[in-house]
């Protein structure tokens, strides 16, 4: 509940609850894996998802973005053909706001660092 009152904070604070709201759909999705070779030569896996997002604006005109996820976000779920609600800057198109990929980065961003100061932690503790 708290996170929903940020988010509609922070929308309100970049204007972005003044923006156009409209349905677009997810045009297209590539999945991506990585590997990773730790020290000892051990190989493992991420996987993200490239996706294109395609919306029409109130002219008719066609717009394309593309957003990368990673396979712990919710949107790494989405194939082409599915619908998303986003918003975009009527005073120009290009620009779009996806509430779902903002609380996406936030999630992520929020584990890096807690990964990150455990380790730190740890180090700190038993180094």
């Amino acid at each position: 509940m708290k996170a929903i009152m940020l988010i509609e904070w922070w929308e309100r604070l970049r204007g972005y609850d003044k923006w156009t709201e409209t349905q677009a759909k997810i045009e297209s999705s590539k999945v991506k894996r990585t590997s990773h070779t730790d020290r000892a030569g051990n190989v493992s896996y991420t996987w993200s998802s490239g996706d294109q997002l395609v919306w029409t604006d109130s002219c008719g005109e066609k717009h394309w973005a593309g957003f990368t996820v990673h396979d712990d976000s919710p949107l790494y779920q989405l194939i082409g053909g599915e619908s998303v609600a986003i918003r975009y800057d009527p005073s120009d198109p290009e620009q779009y706001y996806f509430r779902e990929l903002l609380r996406t980065r936030i999630n992520r961003f929020v584990k890096v660092m807690l990964y990150s100061i455990a380790f730190v932690a740890f180090i700190l503790f038993f180094g």
